[in-house]
């Protein structure tokens, strides 16, 4: 009978802080569309099953087990892990008038959740590269396509503030899996490389690189409109190399339609490469970044209008909010001490007027904080700030501002928007801005589009106006 890459026998540890270790029989399974096992089924005796009802638990931790008495190559025995966690899907084993009561069964099904595979080595060097699901079309690891390799490499691109340089590249998998096609399907991942370009200590290289990964992650999402999802993580230090596993669904490349093409001019290992080292200075503010990023590429994972608008504006709102946390900025009209008298004398005003004791305690309460600006006078803020790196067309696009902001929040407060064509106006518009103040916050204005967007903005403009005169 043919063995198939897709089930393959172990013996697997499970681990219990509790109860101790046990070790039993198990069939590492990998589904259709996975590139790693992705189950584990246990199988034994009704001895073995009972002996798995004190440590069943929802989540269980475990480990292949590494018997010492299989020596290796030369009669050592490597330090090699392969450990992680797991979900239990499943447990108890099946009766009936023709099993036995010590027949062999699976007993329990578990869906792998965190694969880590740990070998020591000697004399290694420090590298990581993170694989992702992400496959664009326009993905050029290198200066040519070449078809005679599987796996390729870019060229590397420095970023000596951050003591790294890091690399595109592309590694293909033939995946012959007769459950999905009688052909061979090539399946091409990308990834990015990071090295050390001076030395460094292995722990920092390690952070160094994980925080460059974060970084790269949100430029990668803005730059493809697509969330990023980690397939591998390999870390190389002097003495082990780490490999992490999320197991993950790969489905095959589609075709990309028209309208799904990325305006966008420029390399992608420069704009990486130049726009991660301003993003490492921008730490702290990480997370809302992130938001920022994810919320402008959802918009584009959707046809609904109204969803498109309202992603895009609280991008932009979280990307102003980044703004002003690194500028030194806030939102009150008036500074908390100039207020403190103003706030008082309010109050006063207030208590001298015959009005209602609980509508009187409203309106002070309102007093507590000073006005804030506008969402408009915010981004306008903003916009100032880059206005000599823009163009004419862009410092437009400024002027509907009242209209977008306008158009998002009747969709917000549940009023109904009666004209079709001006929210996908204020849709492009939000879609322009965003892009703008982001490239010029990373300092990558020199990486252009077409324009194909504000000419769709100023034709669908014009359209309503010649209708409106009518």
């Amino acid at each position: 009978m043919p063995r198939f890459d897709f089930e393959t026998t172990v013996s697997v540890k499970l681990l219990h802080p509790d109860c101790g270790d046990a070790v039993f029989s198990a069939i590492l399974e990998r589904d259709p569309r996975f590139l790693r096992w992705n189950r584990m089924s246990l199988i034994g005796s009704d001895d073995d099953y009972r002996r798995f009802l004190p440590i069943r638990t929802r989540q269980l931790e475990w480990e292949l087990y590494d018997n010492p008495a299989w020596l290796k190559e030369g009669g050592s025995q490597p330090e090699h892990r392969t450990f992680g966690t797991a979900i239990l899907a499943r447990s108890g084993r099946a009766s009936g008038t023709s099993l036995a009561r010590d027949g062999i069964q699976k007993f329990a099904d578990l869906s792998l959740e965190r694969h880590v595979e740990t070998l020591t080595i000697s004399d290694g060097k420090l590298s990581a590269a993170y694989e992702f699901l992400q496959r664009p079309p326009t993905w050029y690891a290198y200066p040519r396509r070449l078809t005679d390799s599987l796996s390729v490499r870019g060229e590397w691109r420095n970023l000596p503030s951050l003591g790294l340089k890091l690399r595109l590249f592309t590694n293909g998998y033939r995946r012959k899996d007769f459950r999905i096609s009688q052909e061979v399907e090539l399946i091409e991942i990308p990834g990015v490389e990071v090295r050390p370009i001076t030395d460094m200590p292995s722990v920092a290289f390690v952070a160094a690189a994980k925080d460059l990964w974060f970084s790269i992650r949100v430029l990668l999402m803005y730059r493809f409109r697509q969330s990023v999802t980690p397939l591998t993580e390999q870390v190389s230090t002097p003495d082990t190399v780490t490999t992490t596993w999320h197991h993950l669904e790969v489905e095959p490349r589609q075709e990309a339609r028209d309208f799904d093409s990325i305006d966008f001019f420029g390399r992608v290992d420069d704009f990486l490469a130049q726009a991660a080292s301003r993003l490492a200075t921008y730490r702290d503010q990480s997370g809302l970044l992130h938001a920022a990023a994810w919320g402008y590429a959802a918009s584009f994972g959707t046809s609904v209008l109204d969803a498109q608008l309202t992603d895009r504006v609280e991008a932009i709102e979280r990307l102003v909010s980044v703004y002003e946390k690194t500028s030194g900025f806030d939102r009150a009209r008036v500074s908390r001490d100039d207020w403190k008298p103003i706030k008082s004398a309010l109050k006063r005003t207030v208590d001298n007027l015959d009005l209602d004791e609980e509508l009187a305690s409203h309106l002070k309460r309102g007093f507590a904080s000073s006005p804030t600006l506008t969402l408009q006078e915010r981004i306008e803020r903003m916009a100032a700030r880059y206005f000599g790196l823009w163009n004419q067309e862009d410092q437009d696009l400024l002027k509907g501002l009242n209209n977008m902001i306008a158009a998002r929040n009747a969709i917000v407060h549940g009023r109904l928007v009666d004209n079709i064509e001006r929210l996908a106006v204020e849709g492009l518009r939000a879609q322009v801005i965003f892009e703008k103040l982001f490239m010029s916050f990373l300092g990558c204005d020199e990486y252009s589009s077409s324009g194909y967007v504000h000419l769709s903005i100023s034709s669908m403009e014009r359209q309503m106006a010649e209708y409106n005169d009518k």
